[in-house]
């Protein structure tokens, strides 16, 4: 039975990078058994999600609410986890999962297991944190970002430290793989068509 989706939380799948060692091609739309990832991903999501957001400046299609980076907030993805804190908490909501782009076999429990860690959590393979897969508390995340340190440097590292950050191992590092590059993705494809 398909657990209640209001007892589920917001899951915002991260797509506004660059793909900068992609030569060119956007990642959300790379092709992964004849689907564009962003789909892929967003297909291994929603059963966790009681609602699915995008990080990224427009929908892609999809018809989600997306959330462009903010005026005020760090650059790089530590200013697009600000800007959806803010969004978040303008809901009346705290809590939120964070999942990018370009994990096309992202692990279908990701949610419960970040959300039995919470309130501040990140997946940890081979003892190696992955902030990217996180679960954050938009509060402690405003707070720990006020305007006047946004300025500074910050990686999702050391925000996930700032918070108490809980590390959740996950055995399967190839769940967690992300598709940064043309072999990658080829690698990706090749995966695909054995596990689905």
């Amino acid at each position: 039975m398909p657990a209640d989706p209001l007892t589920l939380p917001l899951v915002v799948l991260l797509a506004g990078g660059q793909s900068r060692r992609m030569e060119g091609e956007d990642k959300a739309l790379a092709k992964i058994g004849g689907q564009r990832m962003i789909d892929r991903v967003l297909d291994r999501l929603r059963p966790q999600a009681g609602a699915v957001l995008l990080s990224a400046p427009h929908d892609y299609a999809t018809g989600l609410v997306a959330i462009p980076d903010g005026a005020i907030g760090p650059r790089g993805p530590v200013g697009a986890i600000r800007a959806v804190a803010a969004h978040v908490a303008s809901l009346g909501e705290d809590g939120f999962v964070t999942c990018p782009v370009d994990a096309p076999f992202v692990p279908q429990d990701l949610v419960a297991r970040l959300r039995a860690s919470g309130p501040v959590a990140m997946a940890e393979t081979g003892g190696a944190l992955q902030p990217v897969f996180a679960l954050w508390s938009a509060r402690a995340v405003l707070a720990a970002l006020p305007e006047e340190r946004c300025d500074e440097r910050w990686s999702l590292h050391r925000l996930g430290e700032a918070l108490g950050a809980v590390g959740v191992p996950f055995e399967d590092a190839s769940a967690l793989m992300n598709v940064n590059t043309p072999g990658d993705l080829i690698e990706a494809r090749r995966r695909a068509e054995g596990r689905g």
